[in-house]
Formats: structure tokens, sequence, C-alpha cells
């Protein structure tokens, strides 16, 4: 326990430092280690990491995706890069055939494609407004979206749950815990709007229509994301993907549910619905 809170402790002043430096670049620079790690972790739970060429590879680029993605100036490079992405584990596979199969290279590709990108939401949910206080706002909204709602499930699950969600999955899950989670979030969002409106010099206001049930629906799919991770990590029988974070495991445990509640965020405050 002492080494969870520890790490907890230590990865929040890491993300309150961050915010605080508010650095495009320093965000980029973050995520893309993280995006790396995270393929890294992957690759090495379902035993591709024997393949060291495939392995690197995989790795490198996933570092460099996020950069693909939200650069500017690299907009026009994106459709080649992953053309020569597809390319390059097409002849990875085709010299080592003897060793190498079709499912490692498609597991690779889509662990350089999947985690990166979330990843890459996350800035760009940070840059929808140029002005800070929103863009910080929706960063910490959508970390409360994937994170609270867990914390708020254990609780809740811990002292009223009944009912197993997933056995077969996550043992531990409960349908009482995720609708805890589920109003954890709604509360914890209602109170982080009601202070950026009323406390915040901002000219940008949040819609509480959008944010309140927009991050209620978010939990959900953190539940989703968690799930997801702990399906894989079930058939490939492994308790964690890393241990990069004592007490937490790896930065795929620590951000298996952002994998899915980041593109959410970003694609509703971005193509569907602002929150003026």
């Amino acid at each position: 326990m002492l080494k969870r809170i520890v790490s907890a402790a230590v990865g929040v002043v890491v993300g309150v430092t961050m915010l605080i430096v508010d650095n495009f670049y320093a965000y980029l620079g973050l995520l893309s280690l993280f995006s790396a790690i995270g393929v890294w972790e992957l690759i090495h739970a379902i035993k591709c990491d024997k393949h060291k060429f495939l392995c690197w590879f995989s790795v490198v680029f996933g570092a460099a995706v996020p950069s693909l993605l939200v650069l500017p100036e690299l907009k026009t490079f994106r459709f080649a890069a992953f053309l020569i992405e597809i390319m390059v584990l097409m002849c990875i596979m085709l010299f080592g055939h003897k060793t190498i199969t079709f499912v490692d290279i498609a597991s690779c590709g889509a662990a350089t494609f999947v985690i990166p990108t979330a990843m890459s939401c996350i800035i760009s949910t940070r840059y929808m407004y140029e002005d800070y206080l929103p863009g910080v706002f929706l960063i910490v909204y959508l970390l409360f979206c994937a994170w609270l709602g867990d914390s708020g499930a254990f609780f809740v699950g811990t002292f009223l749950g009944k009912h197993k969600l997933c056995p077969e999955i996550s043992p531990k899950k409960t349908v009482e815990g995720m609708i805890g989670g589920i109003f954890t979030v709604g509360i914890a969002v209602t109170i982080q709007c009601l202070v950026y409106n009323l406390l915040l010099p901002s000219t940008i206001k949040m819609n509480y229509a959008v944010i309140i049930p927009v991050g209620m629906v978010a939990s959900v799919l953190g539940v989703l994301g968690d799930l997801s991770a702990s399906v894989i990590k079930r058939q490939y029988n492994i308790k964690d993907f890393g241990n990069i974070m004592p007490g937490h495991g790896g930065i795929l445990d620590r951000f298996d549910s952002v994998l899915f509640v980041a593109p959410f965020i970003y694609v509703v405050f971005r193509f569907l619905s602002p929150a003026m």
C-alpha cells in the first residue's frame, strides 16, 4: 500500500507540474515516452519481444506517432509514414518468416497505432482551446473521467458490491461498483465545472448539460478500457503489464481506461458539441 501511495503521489506531482508548465513540447515529449513504454509493455506481454528488430522498430515508431499526429508541419507526411510502417512490417515478416508470424506483425502494428493515437488525443484535447484555462480544464476533466470512475468503483464495490460484472475477466468488479464509479465521476465533474465557471477568470464557460452526461458516459468507456486490458492479461497469464510504477504496474495498467476515454472526449468536444 505504501508503494502505491508513493507512486500515486509522484504521479500527481509530475501531472500538476506538467499542467503548470503547460508547454506543448513538454506534453508531446512525455506522451511520446508513455507511448513508447506502452507499446513495449504490450509487445512484451504478448510475447513478441523475442523478435528484437520487430520490437525496437515498433517502439521507435510508436514514440514517433504522437509527433506525426499533432505537429502541423508533419501533416503531409502522416499517410506516407503509416504506409512505410506497413511496408517495413511486411519486410520484417518476409525476412523472418521462420519465426515471425502474421499475428506477430498485426499485433505490433495495432500496438503502434492504438496506444500512441489515444495518447495523442490528450494533447489535441488540451489545444482544442488556445486559452490556458479551458484547455487545462479539459485535460483534468478527461483524467477525472478515466481515473475517478475507477476509484469510485473500487470503494463502492468494496462495501456494497454483490453482483459480479464480468467474473471471468475481472472477478473483483461489480455492477454496484461500476454504478458507483459513474456517479463518482458525475459528482466530481460537477464540482470541477462549478469551480471553473464561478471562480476562474475565463471568458469561455463550460456547459453543465454537456460536461456532466459526457463525463458519466466516458466513465463507462473507462471500464471497457480496463476490462479490455484485463482480457489481454488473462489470455497471456500476466498480472501487470510492467512495474514502472510500483504498486500500480506499468503505463498500460495505469492508462488502460485513458486509452478509451481520451479519444471519446476529443471527438465529442471537437466535432459534436462545444462546451460553451
